[in-house]
C-alpha cells in the first residue's frame, strides 16, 4: 500500500473573501448551480453567494434551505432536485451537515463542488467524506466522493460572527487529528484517502494541534467580540485546512471511534465536543504519557470543551456498547490491543479525570 495525499483544488480564506466569490466561481466551467445550506447560513450569506455565481455567469437553478440532516431519504430528495435543475455545480453553504449533503449530492450527479463554510466547527469542508446517519440519528456509514472539492471558500469575517462555541468545537476536532495520525502511522492502517499515511499529512496534523494549543484561547476571545485577528485566521485554517488534510491523508482512529460509540448510544451533542472527549479516552487506551494526557485535558478546559458523561446523558451501563461500537469503527487502528472492555474503562477514566479537575 502506497502513501496517498489528497486535497481540494483551491482553498481560499480571509475576511471579506465572499466579496470576491465571483472570481473563484468564474474558474468553474459551470452553467447551473444548486445551492444547499442551512437556514441560518443562507440567511447570512445566501444572497452574496448567489450574486457571486451570477457575476460569474452561473445560473442558480435550485436553492435548498433547511439542510440539517444527512440521511438516505434526504440525499435522494436533493439528488432528484439537483438533477431536475440540470445542476453541474453544487455549492454547500453552512456547517458540517451541509458539507456532507453537498459532497454526497455532487458525487451522485457527477457535478463540481464548492463549499462555503460559515462556521469552523469541523474539518469536513476540504475532504471527500460525507457522513451518513439513519433516521434516528445513529451513525450509518462514511461515503466518499471521487475527488475533493474544487473550491473551499472561507470568509473569516462570517466565521467570527458565529457563536464562539462553534470555533471551539472545530478545535476539539483538530486536537484529535495529531493523535489519530500518529496511531494510523504506527499501525500502517489505511487512511480516508485510501492509502498509507503520508508524512505531509502527519506534519499538518501536528501543526493543527500546535496552532490550537498556542492560539486557541485568544481566537475564542476575539470571536466572542466578532473580531478577526491573526489568531482567528490561524485557528480557522487549523480547524478547516490543516486538520482536514491531516485527517483525510493521515487517518482517523480512536478519538472518532469513541465519538461514534457515544453517538450510537444516543448522544446528540456536537461532533467536536465528542471528539475532544474521545481524544482523552484514545490516549488512555494506548497508555500515553501522562504528561500528554494532562496537556490535552488542560487544552480542553481552556477551550470550554470539558464535558462529563453525566452531561452527555451516558450511564455506566452504556459503556460496554460504546466500547463495542468503537472497536468496530477505528479503534483497531490504535497501536495496542484495544478490546471493548479496555475502551469502556478508558472512557470511564476520561470522565473521572474531567470530574476531578473540576473539583480542584
Amino acid at each position: 500500500m502506497h502513501r496517498r495525499f489528497v486535497s481540494p483544488r483551491a482553498y481560499v480564506q480571509g475576511a471579506g473573501a465572499l466579496a470576491d466569490a465571483s472570481a473563484e466561481f468564474d474558474r468553474f466551467d459551470a452553467e447551473h448551480a444548486a445551492i444547499l445550506g442551512g437556514d441560518t447560513a443562507l440567511t447570512a450569506v445566501g444572497d452574496t453567494v448567489s450574486a457571486g455565481l451570477a457575476d460569474a455567469g452561473v445560473e442558480v437553478s435550485h436553492t435548498a434551505a433547511g439542510v440539517d440532516r444527512c440521511t438516505d431519504p434526504v440525499l435522494d430528495d436533493h439528488v432528484d432536485a439537483a438533477t431536475a435543475a440540470d445542476a453541474d455545480l453544487v455549492v454547500g453553504v453552512g456547517g458540517g451537515v451541509a458539507m456532507d449533503v453537498a459532497t454526497a449530492v455532487a458525487d451522485r450527479i457527477d457535478a463540481s463542488l464548492a463549499v462555503v463554510p460559515t462556521i469552523a466547527s469541523t474539518d469536513a469542508p476540504t475532504s471527500t467524506v460525507a457522513v451518513v446517519y439513519d433516521d434516528a440519528g445513529n451513525f450509518r456509514e462514511v461515503r466518499y466522493r471521487d475527488r475533493n472539492p474544487e473550491l473551499v471558500l472561507v470568509d473569516t469575517a462570517v466565521v467570527a460572527q458565529a457563536p464562539a462555541r462553534f470555533l471551539a468545537y472545530g478545535m476539539g476536532d483538530a486536537i484529535a487529528t495529531r493523535f489519530e495520525a500518529e496511531a494510523v502511522a504506527a499501525t500502517g492502517g489505511r487512511t480516508d484517502a485510501d492509502g498509507a499515511s503520508s508524512f505531509a499529512a502527519r506534519a499538518l496534523a501536528e501543526e493543527a494541534y500546535g496552532r490550537v494549543r498556542e492560539h486557541g484561547p485568544d481566537a475564542l476571545a476575539a470571536v466572542r467580540r466578532d473580531a478577526v485577528t491573526p489568531a482567528v485566521e490561524r485557528v480557522v485554517e487549523a480547524n478547516t485546512l490543516l486538520s482536514g488534510l491531516g485527517f483525510e491523508s493521515g487517518g482517523t482512529a480512536g478519538a472518532h471511534a469513541v465519538q461514534i460509540g457515544l453517538t450510537n448510544a444516543g448522544v446528540r451533542e456536537p461532533h467536536g465536543l465528542l471528539v475532544g472527549f474521545g481524544t482523552v479516552a484514545e490516549l488512555l487506551v494506548r497508555d500515553a504519557d501522562p504528561d500528554v494526557v494532562s496537556e490535552v485535558l488542560d487544552l480542553l478546559f481552556a477551550l470550554d470543551l470539558d464535558v462529563s458523561l453525566a452531561e452527555l446523558g451516558v450511564e455506566d451501563a452504556h459503556l460496554t456498547a460504546v466500547g463495542e461500537v468503537a472497536c468496530d469503527h477505528g479503534m483497531d487502528l490504535e497501536p495496542v490491543d484495544a478490546t471493548s472492555r479496555r475502551v469502556a474503562d478508558a472512557v470511564r477514566t476520561a470522565d473521572e479525570l474531567i470530574r476531578e479537575r473540576r473539583a480542584d
